[in-house]
């Protein structure tokens, strides 16, 4: 990747969603609890407070 993502400590607050932006021609989803950001390209997977898979990764791992 030519830009690094935002990697904050988790705060037990995660609710993933889409953001407008993308990053090397990726979607961007981001945290609202602590900001940490993910794209499809990265080797994990983020989950939300309640230990689920968020609807908008699933639909990023998807593709």
């Amino acid at each position: 990747m030519s830009t690094q993502l935002a990697v904050h400590a988790c705060r037990s607050l995660c609710s993933w969603h889409r953001t407008r932006t993308e990053l090397d021609g990726l979607p961007l989803l981001a945290c609202r609890g602590c900001g940490s950001q993910w794209v499809r390209s990265e080797p994990w997977t983020p989950i939300d407070h309640t230990g689920c898979i968020p609807d908008d990764v699933r639909t990023e791992l998807r593709r």
